[in-house]
């Protein structure tokens, strides 16, 4: 009697956190570079390079918006760099050179100044410069001290971990006078030492009516008072805080998240908590601590994702992404190669018809979705080339090289645990240009191939679905829906495997 495990719909995300076999089937044991859009499952969008390459690593940007202007801003380790719209070029607006390493990580503010918005740069080592959308950078006034983070709070310009007069104080946590980010000596400006802990500040972040201040193992919340002290800060101790500052993100719906030693964490203003996804348990066995400088983080609103770039293993970037939704708790995972850093900035541009790229059949977003649409953020990457590269769905690939897309089933086993199987045929519902379809009946140590899939622009009907036939017996089989050809897309719907009992004569 033949058998089914089906209706498969992998949009739960991942699940590293039991074996394979004792999966729901909605869930997936290992995936790249898809995303779930309406409940399926499809190929990420691809990038492309926006303007030419700097001589070093982009340790980051920011895009300053100063009387209703934008300015996408990016920085090396000696440069720093505005793009201009107009030569689609960087220019470079450094000033006088910056004396950083690639192990620098950059931050950035943006407060008022005048009652204008300014672009506020340090890398820990130069003095703090500043962008007025005209010129050169130039140092900030008021000689404040070297520091390794910045924040913006309400009237104030925040920094943290402090190198003063020759001296390092790693707790310290220094404020500008009131609305004046170039007065650091007078009026409410002051500082205060958070060093009840003896454990360095590793980042901060304005987080509402609040400041967060971020430490290895704890997070203190800081919040005006109408005193002399000017600042009070609160030490919560439920909870980590970040091991790296670029991470820190402020979601839609009020939380912060940011890496942790252990994963993901969410803070609420009172603890931090492990976002609600098995995903963390490889994010602690796997995490690359000494490179986790080079960690980086997006909100993506759309989608209702947070996402943080990780080194893991042996890598030495973030190329590892995992893709955390807020609303659902499921997580997903992407892989970019050599990417640091990420930012997003507004598109200027409204789409035509011939500015897409490849066929309609292929595109991943409608033709009027908003991602393409004027006022738009679209997510930047910094990489250790020089280069950076923008979100781009009208493209299938990174940079013109192929994107590898795909996602695995869990290990589906016959009504009976241990006994053996003859598996037969899968029925496909897809759309696109092609998917490949393999096969691992050792829990995905090794694959075999099974068929490559020609897709029409629509789903097949529910009563003529793309099939696979085939003859394996095992006691187990997982599958993997792959694309990993230049140009091309796939999205899947759902699929069928099928399979009689070894035993069974029917």
């Amino acid at each position: 009697m033949y058998r089914k495990q089906g209706g498969i719909l992998t949009v739960q995300g991942l699940d590293v956190s039991k074996p394979a076999e004792y999966l729901r089937p909605e869930n997936t044991p290992n995936c790249q570079n898809v995303k779930v859009n309406r409940n399926v499952i499809v190929k990420r969008d691809g990038t492309t390079v926006l303007g030419g390459g700097a001589s070093d690593y982009i340790m980051g940007g920011r895009y300053l918006i100063r009387d209703a202007v934008g300015y996408n801003v990016r920085v090396s380790p000696t440069t720093v760099s505005l793009y201009n719209t107009g030569t689609l070029v960087w220019d470079d607006i450094t000033g006088s050179a910056l004396t950083a390493a690639n192990t620098d990580t950059v931050d950035f503010a943006t407060p008022l100044l005048s009652g204008k918005r300014i672009l506020c740069i340090t890398n820990g080592i130069d003095s703090v410069r500043k962008y007025i959308g005209t010129g050169n950078t130039a140092a900030l006034g008021g000689t404040p001290p070297i520091c390794k983070f910045m924040t913006e709070y309400r009237d104030y310009t925040v920094l943290a971990n402090i190198t003063t007069g020759g001296n390092t104080y790693r707790t310290r946590v220094q404020w500008s006078d009131t609305a004046n980010p170039e007065n650091w000596s007078s009026g409410n400006a002051g500082s205060k030492d958070l060093n009840d802990d003896n454990e360095d500040i590793t980042g901060i972040k304005w987080f509402g009516e609040y400041l967060t201040v971020h430490k290895r193992s704890s997070i203190y919340l800081g919040y005006l008072v109408g005193s002399s002290s000017v600042f009070k800060f609160d030490k919560k101790s439920s909870g980590l805080g970040t091991i790296a500052h670029t991470t820190i993100q402020n979601l839609p719906n009020g939380l912060q998240a940011f890496l942790s030693s252990d994963g993901i964490r969410i803070f609420n203003g009172i603890s931090s908590e492990l976002i609600p996804s098995p995903v963390n348990e490889e994010i602690r066995e796997t995490l690359n601590f000494e490179y986790v400088g080079y960690a980086w983080s997006l909100v993506r609103p759309d989608l209702d994702e947070y996402w943080v770039g990780v080194p893991v293993g042996l890598s030495m970037v973030g190329d590892t992404v995992y893709k955390f939704n807020y609303t659902n708790g499921t997580c997903h995972k992407d892989k970019r190669t050599n990417i640091i850093s990420a930012w997003q900035f507004v598109n200027t541009v409204v789409l035509s018809w011939n500015d897409e790229s490849g066929t309609w059949d292929s595109a991943s977003d409608s033709w009027d979705s908003n991602t393409t649409g004027v006022a738009n953020f679209i997510p930047i990457f910094g990489d250790t080339s020089g280069f950076t590269t923008y979100r781009n769905s009208s493209v299938n690939n990174d940079n013109l090289i192929a994107i590898d897309a795909f996602i695995e089933s869990k290990d589906f086993e016959s009504d009976e645990k241990g006994r053996l199987a003859r598996w037969n045929q899968v029925k496909v519902w897809a759309k696109g240009n092609n998917v490949t379809v393999d096969y691992s009946v050792d829990g995905g140590l090794t694959w075999n191939y099974a068929q490559t899939i020609a897709l029409d622009s629509e789903y097949p009907l529910d009563s003529s679905p793309d099939i696979y036939y085939f003859d394996v017996v095992s006691s187990k089989l997982r599958l993997r829906f792959r694309n990993n050809t230049a140009g091309e897309t796939f999205t899947l719907k759902q699929f069928v495997v099928s399979y009689v009992n070894r035993e069974d004569t029917k």
